[in-house]
């Protein structure tokens, strides 16, 4: 398995066909997906190649806004069925197509400050160039923007990342009504994961051309609720595949839980 960062491009370009751009996805076929993501692979190999080794200021912004996406919502629907006390971190670990390599995801809810604002850690860690990016956001009392960031890039200092009004780091999730969360719900499944065996609550939901599907295995024992998270979209020929993609197989298995969360970047 190859998570690169430099494949996180690619990747950034599919996030739409569950969520953001849900409007404009239901205008366009499958061939037109499949072209798009052929052109946005090439893209992504070119900016990897060129730009994203060197992290720089650029990138950075659109990185933090992919991780913060991955970490908060994936699918870019709201579906946690808990929430996180003071402390709470929980740690995804990545495969795809079935594969992994050691790279994980992790969220952390670090501290509530007395007027409702929160400060919560994102990590990832990419096993292949053995780097590691570290997040601390302090958000709104309503978790719906970001008012300060900070971040450590591989090779680089600990520092404060601007956060400007109307260009949000972390874009707010879709919430789902009560009737298409349960319309969605496949029943309960026994569901197997690094963190251990689990009765989880299982959500699967399709794109309009009923080709690709998100999917999440919901426990209201973890924080979060979220055991695990699988998207994928299949590509009707091998001249569709986009290197990297194969068949756009992702997920994301919960590895670990813990309760003492606490900055590591001198955010408070």
């Amino acid at each position: 398995m190859k998570l690169r960062i430099n494949r996180l491009w690619p990747l950034l370009g599919m996030l739409p066909l569950f969520g953001c751009a849900a409007a404009l996805d239901s205008a366009l076929d499958t061939a037109g997906r499949t072209a798009g993501a052929r052109v946005g692979g090439a893209a992504g190999r070119y900016v990897g190649d060129r730009i994203v080794r060197h992290y720089t200021p650029q990138f950075t912004r659109l990185y933090a806004s992919y991780m913060f996406s991955y970490a908060f919502t994936p699918g870019g629907y709201w579906v946690e069925t808990n929430d996180y006390e003071p402390g709470d971190w929980t740690r995804w670990r990545f495969t795809e197509n079935g594969e992994t390599d050691g790279s994980w995801l992790e969220r952390a809810f670090l501290r509530r400050l007395e007027d409702g604002r929160e400060w919560w850690r994102v990590a990832m860690y990419d096993a292949d160039s053995d780097d590691t990016v570290t997040l601390e956001a302090l958000f709104d009392a309503d978790r719906s923007s970001i008012l300060r960031l900070r971040s450590q890039f591989p090779g680089q200092d600990i520092g404060e990342m601007p956060v400007g009004e109307g260009t949000p780091v972390y874009s707010e999730p879709l919430t789902l009504t009560a009737e298409s969360l349960e319309g969605a719900t496949v029943g309960t499944q026994t569901v197997q994961v690094p963190a251990g065996r689990f009765t989880a609550r299982h959500v699967r939901f399709t794109d309009v051309a009923g080709v690709g599907r998100a999917e999440w295995w919901l426990v209201d024992t973890v924080p979060g609720g979220i055991v695990k998270y699988s998207t994928s979209h299949p590509h009707d020929t091998d001249e569709d595949a986009v290197e990297g993609l194969s068949e756009y197989n992702w997920t994301l298995e919960l590895t670990e839980t813990g309760s003492d969360a606490t900055t590591q970047l001198g955010s408070y």
